[in-house]
């Protein structure tokens, strides 16, 4: 597994993350008329994806004033997917515009004769808003506030 900095970050939080890869089952209903995964299930398997590597780097059984909300998300649709297994690749990018955001790369990967290949690509870009005071706070403070 790859591991990716945060850079910016005071020392205690300028730890390693690794990627996270989880496997989902694709839903009947997920499916559209053609027997293909509909393109808004492909949305919800990527955050299914962005939770999990989350939960792996933080505590989240309570989770803290401050949450990780989607600002922006880019994606492409490279192939078809039916129902059957799919791999959800979670991965951070190393490099941060700012300090309120942070980007995920993530792939939706199906098996096609033995070979692992994508069927979708997106960058996602993430904020962390308080939730009392709906305001933007930094990537460093939820850290802080989510570290065991």
């Amino acid at each position: 597994m790859l591991s990716r900095r945060i850079e910016g970050l005071n020392e205690r939080c300028a730890v390693a993350y690794e990627d996270i890869s989880i496997t989902l089952p694709v839903r009947p209903n997920d499916l559209d008329s053609f027997g293909h995964v509909n393109y808004a299930a492909f949305l919800e398997y990527m955050e299914a994806g962005r939770w999990a590597w989350l939960s792996h780097h933080f505590r989240r059984q309570n989770p803290g004033k401050i949450l990780p909300v989607v600002a922006r998300l880019e994606i492409n649709y490279l192939r078809e997917a039916r129902l059957e297994p799919l791999q959800v690749l979670t991965q951070l990018e190393a490099a941060a515009e700012s300090p309120y955001h942070v980007y995920f790369r993530q792939l939706v990967i199906v098996e096609r004769d033995g070979r692992a290949l994508s069927a979708t690509e997106a960058r996602v870009k993430m904020a962390f808003m308080h939730s009392l005071t709906r305001s933007l706070s930094t990537v460093q403070a939820f850290i802080e506030e989510n570290q065991d």
